[in-house]
């Protein structure tokens, strides 16, 4: 079937009436086209989405895929994951260099220069927590605009509740990055106490934050005066708790807000990934004589492959089980579901069978 033939029948695709052959500007051609349909969230032209999608290498897909409007609401969504995960490395970090820098006070006497290399490391691993707050917020505010809420109420109200009375950490943080930046590095000190044990705390000087020069929002000034000395590992704890549900929070609230274009979305990567799956069915002839792959080795991953097989699943659950999987997307060929059961059959012939003595507890039979 020509390009011309699907285009007279599939309307969005219409552009590439002109476009014969497969060269680099037919593919350009068929990804414009399949960028246009998901631009306008298209979902009813499954065959023709279909046919286009098959024809395109991984690079013209990606290049589509990012003109649906879902994409840039998914790439930010991905992005605060990232932060929230990376500022969960530097508040271990922080815990590592209080670690060191109590050890160091400990066992090194005269000689400082353990100290300063852990504390050293303990500033570096605030400065990357300040950092990777500011773009937390800056994600945030996006996700927030993408979802039509710049001047929601309702979103700040739901924030508010989110964060609860620690907003006076969540200023500090806000804030702290812009201190260390334009004023002076914020250099944490350790600090141990003997009671019934040992207790080591990362600790800022409330002192040298408020008399810094740096002008403070009301919120996070009030909370650095009512510190005798700032616990830097508590209120960096407090922060991150705190991220981790507004994170959770942005991502239901997007696809609630954006449910149509979500939806949309996650057809374009399903379709793709029944393309990839049936691709990789596809029997290679050439394949076969450099590699020992077989189909279902392609279409189901090798680790629940034998974890099916080692299950105590019956042979005849552990058939329907993998051929199920192999098939999940309904489109492999009758041809490649039978060569899929011949393995199957295959592998339970080579499974170890295990005896069954029945089931006792405690020397009483398990009914």
């Amino acid at each position: 079937m020509h390009d011309f033939e699907i285009s007279k029948n599939f309307p969005p695709f219409q552009m590439l009436s002109w476009n014969g052959g497969d060269g680099q500007l037919a593919e350009l051609g068929r990804a414009f086209a399949v960028a246009q349909y998901m631009a306008e969230n298209g979902v009813s032209e499954t065959k023709g989405f279909t046919f286009y999608t098959s024809r395109l290498s991984d690079e013209a897909w990606e290049f589509a895929l990012r003109f649906s409007p879902y994409s840039k609401v998914d790439n930010a969504l991905n992005n605060l994951e990232r932060v929230h995960s990376a500022m969960q490395e530097s508040c271990i970090g922080l815990n590592t260099a209080m670690a060191g820098m109590a050890a160091a006070m400990e066992l090194h006497d005269r000689d400082t220069s353990a100290y300063v290399r852990e504390q050293s490391k303990a500033t570096s691993n605030l400065l990357t927590f300040s950092a990777l707050y500011a773009s937390y917020i800056e994600v945030c505010y996006r996700i927030r605009d993408y979802c039509g809420l710049k001047k929601s109420q309702a979103y700040r109200r739901a924030i508010g509740r989110l964060i609860g009375e620690k907003s006076g950490e969540h200023d500090f943080a806000k804030g702290l990055r812009n201190f260390i930046l334009h004023y002076h590095l914020a250099e944490p000190s350790v600090t141990i106490t003997w009671g019934d044990e040992r207790t080591a705390k990362l600790l800022l000087n409330p002192n040298s934050l408020l008399y810094g020069g740096f002008d403070w929002t009301a919120n996070a000034r009030l909370y650095i005066q009512k510190q005798k000395e700032l616990d830097v590992i508590a209120t960096t704890s407090v922060v991150l708790r705190n991220v981790s549900r507004i994170v959770r929070f942005h991502r239901k609230m997007a696809e609630k807000q954006l449910r149509t274009s979500k939806l949309a979305f996650d057809t374009y990567r399903y379709e793709r990934s029944r393309y990839q799956h049936l691709a990789k069915s596809v029997t290679d002839m050439g394949a076969i004589f450099k590699r020992p792959t077989t189909i279902l080795s392609r279409t189901v991953d090798k680790k629940l492959i034998e974890q099916t097989l080692n299950s105590t699943l019956s042979e005849d659950d552990v058939r329907t089980v993998l051929t199920t999987l192999a098939d999940r997307f309904r489109n492999l060929s009758d041809d490649a579901k039978a060569a899929i059961s011949r393995e199957v059959d295959e592998l339970l012939k080579q499974n170890p069978r295990y005896p069954n003595g029945g089931a006792f507890l405690n020397g009483r039979k398990w009914t």
